[in-house]
């Protein structure tokens, strides 16, 4: 039974309403669904809930959640991101949303010369302008930098699950000297696992790239160190298109099988629990 637990509506960047996904979801028979939309943060984006409409998020949620009790089982959820000296999952906007769960991610870095963040997931010539303004031009001195925020949001805490955590690679890969099977490269994956392991957080395997380039984040090279470690893994599809609700699955599950990987997690409400993943194959 396929569950997903990281999507996106129109209350953040996704495409279509809550109910829209509830309805696609129960088609393509999930019993579990968990919404996660991008949190606020302090400043206005194109792709981030406004502050404003949570209360209606909220609303909408629990009014799904009765009418489609029979049919599948839905949570609450948030995306929300960790920038260094400006927000994360502690921030007061937090502290009193009853969530069932959240994820923690990193779309933004360190300011630019003109006040802004920059992202390391937005068009490629803005992940560029940030290479060259903050760090000389070096992919790997940004690479060491994005771990090392990524390990502060470990340490800093308040959610569940790490989103896509190798999502530099989403651009960094178009640079010569980038290559994520560098000794330099898996060092800082292995040293950021090691603390994800102590802090037990559960890391996404997220497939919402899958159909356009066939690979996930992290990448499938990694899943022997997902196994090697004991890390445990949740398989979410990040869609914000209805239809891709359970895109990239068959094949994400089939690789971490053969990575040796036995069980994933999915939410109850008994909290995480593992399902061996070959009834899931």
């Amino acid at each position: 039974m396929y569950t997903n637990f990281h999507s996106h509506c129109t209350f953040c960047d996704g495409r279509e309403s809550m109910e829209e996904f509830v309805k696609f979801a129960i088609a393509k028979g999930l019993k579990k669904y968990g919404f996660s939309s991008h949190a606020p943060i302090p400043f206005h984006t194109s792709w981030t809930m406004n502050a404003d409409d949570y209360p209606d998020y909220e609303k909408e949620f629990y009014r799904l959640k009765q009418k489609y009790s029979p049919q599948i089982e839905l949570y609450l959820g948030l995306e929300i991101d960790y920038i260094p000296q400006c927000t994360s999952a502690k921030s007061d906007f937090f502290s009193d949303k009853k969530l069932d769960y959240a994820i923690g991610s990193v779309h933004y870095l360190d300011p630019l010369s003109d006040g802004s963040f920059w992202s390391i997931d937005g068009p490629y010539e803005e992940f560029e302008t940030g290479i060259n303004e903050l760090f000389n031009g070096d992919i790997e001195a940004a690479t060491a930098r994005y771990y090392e925020v990524l390990t502060e949001m470990l340490y800093c805490g308040g959610f569940d699950i790490v989103g896509h955590f190798d999502k530099i690679t989403m651009h960094g890969s178009r640079f010569a000297s980038f290559d994520i099977h560098a000794g330099w490269y898996k060092q800082l994956v292995y040293d950021f696992l090691k603390v994800a392991v102590k802090k037990k957080y559960l890391i996404e395997v997220n497939t919402k790239a899958f159909i356009t380039k066939g690979i996930t984040y992290p990448d499938n090279a990694f899943f022997p160190l997902l196994k090697e470690l004991d890390i445990p893994v949740i398989v979410n599809s990040d869609c914000h298109y209805p239809d891709k609700i359970t895109a990239g699955f068959p094949e994400a599950y089939a690789a971490l099988n053969n990575a040796g990987i036995k069980e994933v997690y999915q939410l109850s409400g008994a909290g995480w629990e593992p399902v061996n993943i070959r009834t899931l194959i």
